[in-house]
């Protein structure tokens, strides 16, 4: 992926995201700093766990999908452009970066 904005024909939707966090689940991957985590899917919604802490993290659905919506308007893999709205870019990203 590149860092230009998501257009029609690589625009990301929320059951998209899912399916690419079933894919890695359990597998380590890393962030754009380098640090490890594991995604999981529990409820139809991803959660985190980084490998420091070894604690799962979620912000909800709603945020997953504000994540996936935002990532649609603007197509970048920075985690600081999506603050506000999901407290978990840097590991959304990390899976975007790994697919």
């Amino acid at each position: 992926m590149s860092d230009e904005p998501a257009t029609k024909t690589n625009a990301m939707t929320y059951d998209e995201l899912l399916a690419l966090a079933r894919r890695f689940e359990g597998n380590t991957l890393k962030t754009v700093t380098g640090k490890r985590f594991t995604v999981g899917v529990y409820l139809d919604c991803p959660f985190f766990t980084p490998e420091s802490s070894g604690r799962g993290q979620s912000d909800g659905r709603a945020a997953a999908e504000r994540f996936v919506a935002r990532y649609n308007e603007i197509g970048s893999l920075h985690p600081g452009d999506y603050s506000g709205v999901t407290r978990n870019a840097s590991y959304y990203i990390g899976l975007l970066l790994d697919q």
